[in-house]
């Protein structure tokens, strides 16, 4: 439905903008009062903002895309579809299988979303065959959780899923690679010697003493 309205109102922008510009390009001396290109142009500036209400997502996502598709991209938390909320199902009544086979079929019907695969990575038995295909899958999408998942799984299975395209999924998978450093131990501080003693200086004296005052005769 979106596409629809950018196309129409993308044709009635320019439309409306040729008829503005052959309105003002044929004005003559005696014709310098016609508001014709004016309501014209009226018209063209509202079709304009209503253009790019409309085309302000799509070039919005193209812009956050390369520092937000990470996060928000390949995120399966929201199950849509009538097969996925059957799998779902099967899930709460602890028929996994069944629930394999709803994911099987939405992912072959649907494989450009991420949530069939996830789902079924999720429900598949460890080192089944199906685990390791849905984990190939969930692979080609950008969430970095999910790639985690899908990497350990193709790797417990023999196989090497090769780099990322997402250079982000690809630098958690390195710093989830790097050899832990055992911890340093404490370094031993030798005790300190003993401070010599202070040699006391003769001509610094704390008290003065007085000589009694001596009775005259």
């Amino acid at each position: 439905m979106l596409v629809l309205l950018r196309i129409i109102f993308t044709g009635l922008f320019l439309y409306w903008v040729y008829l503005a510009r052959e309105a003002s390009g044929g004005i003559s001396p005696t014709k310098a009062g016609d508001l014709t290109p004016a309501y014209y142009l009226a018209i063209a500036v509202i079709l304009g903002i209503a253009t790019g209400i409309t085309w302000a997502p799509f070039f919005g996502e193209k812009l956050s895309g390369p520092l937000t598709g990470t996060f928000v991209e390949g995120n399966a938390g929201e199950i849509k579809g009538r097969l996925l909320k059957l799998a779902r199902s099967c899930e709460r009544r602890h028929r996994r299988r069944m629930a394999v086979f709803f994911c099987f079929c939405e992912g072959v019907h649907r494989p450009w979303l991420p949530a069939a695969f996830v789902f079924g990575m999720h429900n598949s038995k460890p080192g089944s065959w199906l685990e390791k295909i849905f984990a190939r899958e969930v692979y080609r999408f950008d969430n970095v959780k999910h790639c985690v998942e899908a990497h350990a799984i193709l790797k417990r299975h023999g196989e090497n899923p090769g780099a990322h395209p997402r250079p982000e999924v690809n630098l958690t998978l390195y710093s989830l690679q790097r050899d832990v450093r055992p911890d340093t131990p404490p370094l031993e501080i030798p005790p300190a010697p003993p401070m010599p003693p202070l040699k006391r200086n003769p001509r610094i004296r704390l008290f003065q003493s007085k000589s009694p005052p001596q009775d005259q005769a």
